[in-house]
């Protein structure tokens, strides 16, 4: 009987844990087409590595890189004019790139994100298994970065770039927490932000990140199986 009540007890936790629980679904998208939904996603920077591709019966978005003599690039798809949130549940099913030297990115930012006082929110996957959370906060007193005091740990060796994993931010009145597969593993307690926010999913080449990237280990894809919101 004991047993039983634990396991009830357990059950009851971790639904309770969920944090797209008690709010109601109000945007979705599981790429199931082969076009990019207009009414949903602008492009930014090249639209021929954005494409869909095949999982069993199942597709996803797929975001690549061009090729170029620098590589320095960032492609994305964005909701910005289209879709914007003030609090809820964000959250994307990404398989991230797996090595260094370009950057899957799932983002959060108000469409006026360089004026104050505004915030964005950022999964960063680097390569080697390693996807960091990230906050930038532009105050009037000019930018200020926040993250988590020590790095987040890399996960299991390939997980990352071979499995589909779900990435997502919970934003409240009071605080941003960042989960990843429905665990908790950064909060930002601040307040000040209101402004309701667009999701953006990007892979990028930065100019300091170049001499990182081995053009042999290309294609190196970002993939992403769907995403929704709560309110």
């Amino acid at each position: 009987m004991r047993l039983l009540a634990f396991l009830a007890f357990a059950t009851a936790a971790a639904f309770a844990a969920d944090p797209s629980t008690g709010k109601k679904l109000v945007f979705s998208d599981d790429f199931n087409g082969d076009a990019l939904d207009a009414s949903k996603w602008i492009v930014s920077g090249s639209k021929d590595v954005i494409s869909f591709v095949k999982f069993g019966k199942e597709s996803a978005l797929r975001i690549g890189l061009k090729s170029g003599a620098d590589m320095i690039q960032s492609n994305s798809v964005s909701t910005r004019g289209k879709f914007s949130q003030q609090y809820g549940y964000f959250e994307a099913s990404m398989r991230m790139n797996a090595t260094e030297g370009h950057t899957g990115i799932f983002r959060l930012a108000s469409d006026d994100e360089k004026t104050a006082p505004s915030i964005s929110l950022s999964f960063h996957a680097s390569g080697k298994d390693r996807v960091n959370p990230w906050a930038r906060a532009t105050m009037e007193s000019g930018m200020q970065d926040f993250r988590p005091e020590k790095p987040n740990p890399p996960m299991k060796s390939g997980d990352v770039s071979k499995k589909f994993h779900t990435y997502g931010f919970l934003w409240t009145e009071k605080a941003y927490t960042w989960y990843i597969d429905g665990k908790v593993i950064h909060k930002l307690e601040r307040k000040e932000f209101t402004r309701p926010m667009n999701l953006t999913l990007t892979h990028r080449v930065l100019e300091e990140d170049r001499p990182k990237l081995n053009l042999k280990s290309l294609p190196d894809d970002v993939d992403i199986d769907w995403v929704k919101v709560w309110k």
